[in-house]
């Protein structure tokens, strides 16, 4: 789940899941329904400071149930990169497209006048400068954040928060979804730099790593206390040991769960490259 009234960890790296590819003249892409694929113009272009633009899609293919944007149809005056399209099979079929297809227009309307401050100025914050067409940057957003800062969920500088993003950004979901909920329960203001969260967070990993090495033995021993229980015909011990296998058995459960996606301690964090990425 998204929860577009906080930026987590998932929603400040959307490349994470973001797998970025090209087809080429004679290769094709099929649209399942109801599924949506990212995607952009061919022609690379720049709105004039007097004009807006509008895209929009066309009705044959709209008749096949082919959607070209999800309310992301205006251009606005200054913008410039490749306009990006949310394709969307809305209809009962596969679609198949291939590169070079006309499926959309562009519509140009010129303004009355000039306006002080166009796409890309520093007081608006434009989130698609020279876009390319990825994913959402939906975080970035002045409204979300100032929602975030109501809610008291800003516990870091974006920039922290975009190192500990490079760093982690190859665990697995469950190492980012405990990584989350430990800088949820950091004060504003308590963060200095990354590395302090990722060392706290190491360190809770490993003692994380220990209890549930512990508690993968614990069903072994406790069933070991049923059996001599039964045995022995002790009838008040032997209640308490099922009660204790039985919980002992979900805590083992959850650790194995656990220790399958992996931990994020001390010695692991120490191995990953620090570099900042360059690309996805």
């Amino acid at each position: 789940m998204i929860d577009l009234r906080r930026s987590s960890i998932h929603g400040l790296d959307a490349l994470r899941d973001w797998k970025r590819f090209e087809i080429s003249e004679g290769q094709s892409i099929v649209i399942k329904p109801g599924q949506i694929v990212m995607g952009r113009i061919y022609e690379r272009f720049g709105m004039p400071p007097a004009c807006a633009g509008k895209i929009e899609g066309r009705s044959s293919f709209a008749r096949l149930g082919l959607a070209i944007h999800c309310t992301g149809d205006f251009v606005n005056p200054g913008w410039e990169g490749y306009m990006p399209l949310q394709l969307t099979n809305l209809g009962p079929y596969p679609l198949r497209l291939a590169p070079y297809f006309s499926i959309c227009q562009l519509m140009i309307v010129g303004l009355s006048g000039t306006p002080e401050r166009s796409y890309g100025d520093e007081n608006l914050r434009s989130k698609y400068i020279n876009d390319d067409g990825g994913p959402s940057l939906w975080w970035r957003d002045s409204r979300v954040e100032q929602l975030q800062r109501r809610l008291g969920n800003v516990n870091t500088s974006e920039a922290i928060r975009q190192e500990i993003v490079n760093t982690v950004r190859f665990q697995s979901t469950e190492v980012i979804a405990r990584l989350q909920h430990h800088i949820d329960g950091m004060r504003v203001g308590q963060v200095e730099n990354a590395d302090q969260v990722l060392n706290a967070f190491a360190r809770r990993e490993k003692r994380t790593r220990l209890l549930d090495n512990v508690a993968l033995t614990l069903p072994l021993l406790f069933a070991g206390g049923v059996v001599a229980g039964i045995f022995a015909k002790f009838g008040a011990w032997l209640i308490v040991f099922i009660a204790l296998l039985v919980v002992s058995l979900i805590a083992a459960i959850a650790a194995y769960e656990r220790r399958d996606d992996g931990y994020l301690t001390p010695g692991e964090l120490q191995s990953i490259d620090r570099r900042p990425n360059e690309g996805a």
